[in-house]
């Protein structure tokens, strides 16, 4: 693979570090990122600092860093100190070690296409790999902020492993955030695409559904009896409450009693105390001025005593009409409640369980990565409307459709990338992929950017197939 390691720093590093040596001798701002030049050094912390891009090419030895910049390091007697998280300068990516050496570069790409998260670099690592995911702009770290920033990466960081280990094993889930991890260099970097970096607040917002989503799931598994069908936490003020980060203190009702209000909801729901504890936690973390921690605490508790029902519709009013300046309906303090049906039980599905379906469906049935269906034939297949099939696929990013052809003879094929990724994948293993072929491919993709993760997606399996040719050559010599 064709690396530009220059370009790759530059994109990591976001000015953490500096370009050269000369600068730092002008300029006393840049930080530190620490190495070390093999597992076993890293281990002991025996290694040393660095603090420009020029002297990390420089070393040929190194094997291992911390991505993520520093304030500042020390080094005595070859040991490095001051890599803590209260001393971190910026983050600049998230890092997944997946220890597991079945684990394949593919089986990472499934599951990052599947969650539309894909990582800007994977580097192959003794027993499997590090995936990094890139972010757009450097998150600074402040004392002065309560380390805000912090925690609200770290919560980010442990959902996206979370979301990896549902699928892959070996995922590490107790590793240092920002600590350190596999150095990349151009021998072992298998998947590259510096174009692919994240928008922090975006993985904030995936984050926060990915904790109710999987709190969701848990209840559903673990008791069934106890959900709604008309849960606090599902209606749109409690959306609106817990995504408000403008909430102070000394306005009537304000942070203390929006814990409260928001525990209760999730009280009347059904979530457990635990995870009530985890996503007030992270509610508190969002706010622009957190609550003390052990305030937050003595709310969830308090909501969770048994001597309250749920949310009191007074409060919420109050609490919307200060915070959100928005009116609410709710059908959520009716006091009956029945079981919530099993997904196979249930006439009407939800929307993102239709999409679910029709993923499913086309892994099922594409040929050359497409399935040659109308959207009629396919609104038949789940027995609802054509106008549903047209509503999901309208809302999906994840499924796309395309017309060739006019009038009688026109054709629609339905596909996703990811779908199309495994029509790659399968030609890459067998006979050489043509430029026509790909060309072929490159039809159904309309967006730059889904184009560009197809093209370094191409060039990981290319480069797979010639190290399993070389490999086969050198055991026939």
């Amino acid at each position: 693979m064709s690396v530009n390691l220059y370009n790759l720093y530059n994109v990591l590093f976001k000015k953490g570090i500096s370009d050269n040596r000369a600068q730092l001798l002008e300029i006393n701002s840049y930080g530190k990122i620490a190495c070390a030049s093999s597992k076993e050094a890293m281990i002991k912390n025996r290694g040393f600092t660095v603090g420009s891009i020029e002297t990390l090419m420089s070393n040929k030895q190194l094997t291992h860093f911390t991505p993520n910049v520093f304030n500042y390091l020390s080094r005595k007697n070859g040991v490095v100190s001051g890599h803590s998280e209260e001393n971190l300068k910026q983050i600049n990516t998230f890092v997944i070690d997946f220890d597991n050496p079945k684990a394949t570069a593919q089986d990472i790409m499934n599951v990052a296409l599947d969650i539309n998260i894909l990582p800007t670099f994977l580097v192959k690592t003794d027993k499997g790999y590090h995936a990094y995911f890139v972010l757009e702009e450097a998150v600074y770290v402040s004392k002065s902020k309560n380390y805000k920033s912090l925690q609200v990466a770290k919560k980010i960081s442990q959902n996206l492993r979370q979301a990896f280990s549902k699928e892959i094993k070996g995922v590490d889930l107790i590793c240092n955030h920002f600590g350190y991890f596999r150095f990349p260099t151009k021998h072992n970097i298998e998947y590259l695409n510096l174009e692919e970096t994240h928008n922090f607040k975006d993985l904030m917002n995936w984050s926060m559904k990915y904790t109710d989503d999987v709190i969701a799931n848990f209840k559903l598994v673990v008791d069934n009896t106890i959900h709604s069908s008309k849960q606090q936490i599902k209606e749109a003020w409690y959306r609106e409450l817990i995504t408000q980060a403008q909430i102070y203190a000394g306005h009537g009702y304000g942070r203390n009693n929006t814990v409260f209000t928001l525990s209760l909801a999730n009280f009347q729901s059904g979530v457990v105390l635990e995870d009530c504890l985890n996503k007030m936690d992270e509610f508190n973390t969002y706010l622009e001025y957190p609550l003390n921690p052990n305030d937050v605490k003595r709310a969830v508790y308090s909501a969770y005593s048994g001597k309250y029902q749920g949310a009191n519709k007074y409060y919420i009013d109050y609490l919307m009409e200060t915070w959100t300046n928005k009116s609410y309906k709710s059908t959520a303090f009716n006091p009956r409640y029945k079981h919530k049906k099993a997904r196979h039980e249930r006439v009407y599905s939800k929307q993102e369980e239709r999409e679910q379906d029709i993923l499913a469906f086309i892994n099922d049935n594409a040929q050359q990565g497409v399935v040659e269906i109308s959207l009629s034939q396919l609104a038949n297949v789940f027995n609802v409307s054509k106008a549903t099939i047209i509503k999901v696929i309208n809302a999906s990013n994840q499924i796309f459709t395309k017309v060739i052809g006019k009038g009688r003879y026109a054709v629609t094929k339905i596909y996703s990338l990811i779908s199309l990724v495994q029509h790659v994948k399968n030609k890459s293993t067998g006979s050489s992929f043509n430029h026509l072929e790909m060309e072929n491919i490159y039809q159904y993709v309309e967006e730059e950017q889904d184009k560009k993760r197809l093209e370094s997606i191409v060039n990981m399996f290319r480069n797979e197939r010639n190290k399993r040719h070389i490999e086969q050559r050198e055991l026939l010599l």
